[in-house]
């Protein structure tokens, strides 16, 4: 045989050989079978995978679908393969056992359904090791919050032949041990007292060794933070007395001096001045060294590093003291690194709403350079989307080393909801409703709000529907259709009139920017007032035809519920001037300022100015207009007095609020405050001309002497605000400070929405 013939053979088994390889490569699944399993649902596992009979064999689709059904947490092992002969995918698994019963023995003190309340492990859920050790860790913490030391946490597996487990945990309690007295030695600087007050364990209290530990600790962080840097606290010297029932605690502290900072330092710092860096830190030159204000100030420098893009900074502070002198130099020693990029952006968790409309929201873009402000801002622009019920952020490591993968996950609560029902307001008295509301129609955030109100002195039908996003452009738009009719008072006549209102409004909002926006609308209205009982209101119709514009300025943290921030508005009515016709002629510029301040945990100062005038265009009586003059006093203003009290009987011409209220949580729910208490302070009035203000606060003796309407009111009160499904829903109890003479100066108001 020649050497051409060996090559064309050589050649010709290669050939085959790929010819089978590609067939291979290219074989159907006849079958996928699964073998091992005893309690997990064969629907289940389909759900999982996506090998399918009948499916061209992919390697990576079967390694795909083993880390899937790992993730269940039902499996310790599952292996798979592929018979090449019969052409058949065979998933071998090991299940977990199934929890089918937990028992607990030795329980007195501690009853059992509290013991399964608070452990990891769950009947009717597969069994993990690692959650049975964190299981018996939890038992012994039960028992040393109630002072059981020593007690011991054994536990029993049995089971059955259909892999189903019964867990016995066997439970040897300890005593319960009181201290008999606690001793602190080496403290000179500070009193005792002091110091056992900064202690949770207590004289015949309960001993808990966990928390005698956490005592130690802050101890120490208290010298620390008072200047004392070199103190030292030994471990607690714990005496047992006879009966073994009782223990004596000894803490030994060397104080050692007071240092003051002599000077503070940079190092390494480029990107930021040190002008910039000592702007940002709580530390000054001759304070007294504060352990906490150097944790704050390293917090603070990488904070302002985290806003422009250097995640990866590292901030040392390094102590240089002199003991003979009192003094500590503090350098922040700057590892700047280099700039993070976003990579990928994710959101997980949506099951109505389309991704864009998450998405739209987010400051940030794939390819920008990370800002941790613009993160916070964005995170806080999603939940004010107001159909959510909470939102988280997770930054996971890129495709490069200056990279990361942004991945928000967000929980839908209820968009829509349909409700019906009554209440009782001060001002409308009883008051039945029907509503129908949509905050995220279509899963585009649109928002729909069908609305009808029935009630002894109010009737009102309204629609409105809102595109936040009007052709893909931050641009909003908003059309409402409204009749309302409402019972008015008038001096001292109740229900001296009746008012109707009934029009369309049309608005466009353009964002500038993240916090500025923009409002301009249209609004066509008739003005009914007829069923007077007075000589000075007038019955007729009138018509109005105005362009509203106004310009927002808003930080608020949460719309609905402000921690911080702030919300600042300029707004303009302009009705029958020029081309809008109509039969009224005014313009009514409104400012209202608002500031939120956080001061300690969820405890809330907030602050509003309202300002507000109104005149007539080209000699147009305004008086002709009562309706849309300002009255003050009420649920909505100076909260102390009557409602339209302040200010001359048909309305002012100008207008001025001033509101501040400390609102604190009460109750709380999946991190929400749905009960909150409020103390608050109004000041206001109304007058018919700029030069009838007096700019004092008038007292209850000057009604008589006709200076009382001219000046400011004010009063104090207390309040309760609850969080429904629905609307928030407002009960105030104020007091006037400078009532006219003869009134009841407490006011009680029952009211829907926010004060401002």
């Amino acid at each position: 045989m020649n050497r051409s013939m060996l090559k064309f053979i050589f050649i010709g088994f290669i050939f085959i050989f790929c010819i089978n390889s590609n067939s291979f490569s290219q074989q159907k699944i006849a079958s996928v079978e699964f073998v091992g399993l005893k309690n997990v649902k064969l629907r289940d596992i389909k759900d999982c995978i996506k090998t399918k009979k009948g499916d061209v064999y992919v390697e990576e689709n079967l390694s795909s679908d083993l880390q899937n059904l790992l993730n269940t947490g039902y499996f310790d092992n599952v292996e798979v393969e592929f018979d090449t002969t019969t052409r058949k995918v065979i998933f071998n698994f090991q299940e977990r056992p199934l929890i089918k019963k937990i028992e607990f023995r030795g329980n007195k003190k501690i009853s059992t359904s509290k013991l399964k309340e608070n452990i990891s492990l769950k009947e009717k859920e597969y069994f993990v090791e690692s959650k049975l050790q964190e299981s018996k860790d939890k038992i012994l913490e039960l028992y040393d919050e109630k002072g059981y030391i020593y007690t011991v946490v054994e536990d029993e597996r049995i089971v059955d032949t259909d892999n189903k487990m019964h867990i016995i945990f066997l439970i040897t309690e300890g005593k319960k041990i009181l201290v008999e007295k606690i001793d602190v030695v080496g403290v000179k600087k500070f009193s005792k007292s002091k110091i056992l007050k900064l202690m949770e364990t207590k004289k015949k209290k309960v001993y808990r060794e966990n928390i005698l530990r956490k005592d130690v600790k802050n101890i120490e962080d208290f010298y620390k933070n008072h200047g004392f840097y070199d103190v030292e606290v030994s471990s607690p010297v714990i005496k047992y007395n006879e009966d073994e029932e009782t223990v004596n605690i000894s803490i030994n502290i060397f104080e050692g001096p007071i240092y003051k900072i002599k000077k503070i330092e940079f190092y390494g710092n480029l990107v930021y001045s040190d002008r910039a860096l000592f702007k940002a830190i709580s530390l000054k030159k001759n304070q007294v060294y504060n352990q906490q204000n150097v944790d704050l100030s390293v917090q603070s420098i990488a904070e302002l590093y985290a806003d422009k893009g250097y995640l990866k900074v590292n901030i040392v502070p390094e102590i240089e003291k002199k003991p003979q002198e009192g003094t500590i130099k503090i350098k922040f020693n700057i590892t700047e690194g280099e700039e993070v990029y976003i990579d990928r952006i994710y959101i997980e968790g949506l099951t109505s709403t389309k991704e864009e409309v998450i998405r739209r929201e987010i400051l940030l873009k794939e390819g920008d350079i990370f800002s941790s402000r613009k993160l916070r801002r964005s995170m806080q622009k999603i939940y004010n989307l107001g159909f959510l019920d909470d939102v988280r952020v997770d930054l996971q490591p890129g495709s490069d080393i200056n990279k990361i993968d942004l991945e928000i996950t967000v929980v839908e609560g209820r968009p829509g909801m349909l409700s019906a029902g009554a209440g009782y307001s001060t001002v409308d008295q009883l008051v039945g409703n029907v509503q129908v509301s949509h905050m995220n129609l279509f899963g585009r955030a649109q928002r729909l709000n069908l609305m009808w109100e029935f009630g002894a002195r109010r009737q009102n039908y309204e629609i409105s529907w809102t595109e936040p996003w009007f052709l893909k452009k931050p641009l909003s738009l908003n059309i409402s259709l409204y009749d309302l009719i409402r019972q008015r008072d008038y001096a001292n006549e109740y229900n001296a009139y009746k008012e109707q209102r009934q029009g369309v409004e049309l608005r466009f909002g353009p964002r500038i920017s993240d916090s500025v926006s923009l409002s301009l609308g249209y609004s066509y209205e008739n003005v009914r007032i007829f069923d007077s009982k007075v000589n000075e209101i007038i019955e007729g119709k009138k018509l109005t035809s105005s362009f509203i514009s106004q310009l927002i300025y808003d930080t608020r943290d949460n719309i609905f519920d402000a921690s911080r921030g702030m919300r600042h508005s300029v707004s303009l009515q302009v009705a029958g001037w020029g081309v809008l016709n109509g039969d009224v002629k005014f313009y009514k510029p409104i400012l209202r300022f608002s500031v939120f301040v956080p001061t300690f945990w969820k405890f809330v100062l907030s602050f509003n100015t309202t300002l507000g005038y109104i005149e007539g265009i080209e000699g147009y009586d305004i008086n002709d207009v009562k309706y849309e003059k300002f009255y003050v006093g009420g649920a909505e203003t100076v909260r102390g007095y009557r409602y339209r009290e302040l200010g001359p009987a048909d309305g002012g011409k100008v207008m001025c609020v001033f509101n501040a209220e400390y609102k604190f949580p009460i109750v709380q729910e999946n991190k929400r405050t749905i009960l909150q208490g409020a103390l608050f302070y109004d000041l206001g009035g109304a007058w018919n001309e700029f030069k009838d203000i007096e700019f004092i606060v008038a007292g209850s003796e000057q009604w008589e002497q006709g200076s009382w309407d001219n000046r400011f009111k004010h009063s104090v009160g207390v309040g309760l605000r609850f969080t429904t499904p629905v609307f928030p829903i407002r009960l105030d109890w104020s007091w006037a400070l400078n009532p006219r003479l003869g009134r009841d100066p407490l006011q009680f108001w029952f009211t829907i929405g926010q004060m401002f």
